[in-house]
């Protein structure tokens, strides 16, 4: 056979025209009259395995909550699985269906890639759309996208967003910043006698009414700088350590501060001016808002849905569950505590 037939590509295209010819195969969806239909189980052994990823992950047991959420996470993947079989989702899924045929191909050693509807029939048979984690997850994901799919009038409209923009203008509004200069005392330069030294020069600034550009060279040097412009509170805290943009943006203009704890040692700020955020015009952030509705009502569609879902199914846990386990440790191998 020539090397081309032998093909990736190849077969991905030959199999896809295979699969349009063959528009009558369809996948078998939960047939109703089944009991165990809208049941579903969650082994002890499963509910170990999420328990021990947890611990892994974490560093810790998870708690009843976290339990539960694992265990609610579980259910609804598992219902947006098996609903996506229903509604026909695997039929219409072309790189789903390669991907079993491909499977079969496989494990079916001579079986010729021009019997594709039939290897695909047999592969759904064998239950290996259930077993491959990649099907499964496309699946779960095609669910959530036609679940959480806007109608026409759900499309979020120019009125829409006007009236987003009024009810979230103090969201959209900048934040306020800040033009400051600072004197620096370095922890590292003065060790215990920082604090004293702080006090001492702040006295200092006020009474001989420093100039503010000037004050900077009394102190220690900032290899950040002394003058900082236009900083929001969050830009301070980057710079600074927690907690020091509050203390910088609760200071009055035009004084020195106390001292003002950072990362690095201790500062006298001094609040040369303040700039008000101001509110962005509509049009600079209509689109941003349309999205931001448009996902809020893709999440409502979605969680009706699975709350309609929810609603059907009966789920089974085990009536003994597995002890949460310990977060692994790395201990010392038992070759490795023998005296060399």
């Amino acid at each position: 056979m020539p090397s081309s037939f032998r093909s990736p590509l190849l077969h991905f295209l030959l199999i896809g025209t295979l699969l349009f010819v063959a528009r009558g195969w369809r996948s078998p969806g939960v047939p109703s009259e089944d009991p165990g239909a809208f049941r579903i189980s969650i082994e002890a052994g499963r509910l170990g395995e999420m328990q021990t990823t947890f611990a892994e992950q974490m560093g810790r047991r998870a708690g009843p909550a976290e339990i539960h959420r694992m265990i609610e996470a579980e259910v609804e993947e598992e219902i947006l699985y098996r609903e996506a079989i229903a509604r026909g989702l695997l039929e219409r899924d072309g790189g789903v269906q390669t991907r079993l045929i491909q499977k079969m191909l496989f494990l079916e050693d001579g079986t010729r890639i021009e019997d594709a509807p039939a290897l695909l029939s047999r592969a759904v048979e064998l239950g290996l759309h259930r077993e491959d984690i990649v099907v499964r997850r496309i699946l779960v994901q095609k669910m959530r996208l036609l679940g959480s799919s806007l109608e026409e009038s759900q499309i979020p409209s120019a009125p829409d967003v006007a009236a987003a923009y009024e009810s979230e203008r103090e969201a959209l509004r900048a934040p306020d910043r800040l033009n400051l200069v600072h004197v620096f005392l370095s922890s590292d330069r003065r060790g215990g006698r920082m604090n004293s030294d702080a006090l001492t020069l702040r006295g200092r600034l006020i009474r001989q009414a420093t100039a503010p550009h000037d004050a900077p060279a009394l102190g220690d040097p900032f290899p950040l700088g002394h003058l900082l412009e236009s900083r929001s509170e969050r830009d301070l805290e980057r710079t600074f350590g927690a907690h020091f943009g509050e203390s910088t943006f609760d200071l009055d203009l035009d004084r020195w501060s106390s001292p003002i704890e950072s990362a690095y040692g201790l500062h006298l700020v001094r609040v040369e001016a303040r700039e008000p955020g101001q509110v962005p015009p509509l049009a600079s952030v209509s689109e941003r808002l349309r999205l931001q509705i448009e996902e809020r009502r893709r999440n409502a569609n979605l969680d009706a849905l699975l709350s309609d879902l929810r609603a059907r199914y009966e789920v089974v846990l085990p009536a003994k569950r597995p002890g949460p386990p310990e977060p692994s440790r790395h201990t010392p191998s038992a070759r490795s505590q023998e005296p060399g």
